[in-house]
């Protein structure tokens, strides 16, 4: 994965935060239809998008507020993941305390792969907090070097592919990546983008933020609750 331009998050400001609203919800499945070309963004939605453990995160324009991406974690601690029931995980994998990414969307454009980068750092970010100890993510081959470049490795024997759910073709490979050795792990591979996700602040990545009241509040792990009102919570 190329390194991040040094004035791009300067020249292009983004900022990620929980989809909270009936109208944030909506700007999320309106990103999904539009990226599938479904006129319809009712469709676009799921009843994984319903659990309890489920948060979705909206990247918008920090110029005009303009929906730029989304990611949906499922927090394992909380509730189900999408990939329980379709393959043998490792017994060391059921051990730990994971999460898992899935329905990322991002607009086309020359600024995509900067919002793509905040979405996965606002991912890596929710897990620091919640002492998560592995982020998860089912990929299509085409896709999976992405997820190779920013440290993630494959989960099951010989980058072996498995069926998603309601699929019966194997196509996606399950990959893995250690949230507290990924610091260690760029460091030690002089990463381009390890400052981008371990020293730089980025404020504008929100998980808490400011709510209109009880019943919007995100539905965070507690350990998220706290540590996302702290500056510090991305900083290795």
């Amino acid at each position: 994965m190329p390194a991040l331009p040094t004035d791009l998050a300067a020249s292009f400001p983004v900022t990620v935060r929980v989809a909270r609203s009936n109208e944030d919800r909506a700007r999320v499945f309106a990103l999904r239809a539009r990226a599938r070309g479904d006129a319809d963004a009712s469709r676009a939605a799921d009843a994984w998008d319903r659990l309890p453990n489920a948060t979705l995160l909206l990247a918008e324009s920090k110029f005009d507020g303009e929906a730029l991406g989304t990611l949906r974690i499922l927090s394992g601690q909380c509730g189900p993941l999408m990939i329980d029931g379709l393959l043998e995980l490792p017994a060391w994998l059921n051990r730990q305390s994971t999460a898992e990414g899935s329905r990322l969307v991002v607009c086309e454009g020359r600024d995509a792969g900067h919002v793509r980068l905040m979405l996965w750092k606002a991912f890596h970010r929710y897990c620091l907090a919640a002492q998560v100890q592995t982020m998860l993510v089912a990929a299509r081959e085409s896709a999976a070097h992405d997820y190779e470049g920013l440290g993630f490795t494959d989960v099951l024997p010989g980058a072996a592919r498995f069926a998603p759910r309601g699929s019966a073709v194997a196509t996606h490979r399950l990959l893995r990546l250690g949230v507290f050795e990924a610091h260690e792990s760029m460091r030690r591979s002089a990463h381009p983008l390890r400052d981008f996700f371990f020293v730089e602040r980025h404020p504008e990545i929100d998980l808490l933020g400011p709510v209109a009241g009880p019943a919007q509040r995100p539905k965070l792990p507690s350990r998220v609750r706290i540590a996302a009102e702290l500056a510090e919570v991305a900083v290795v």
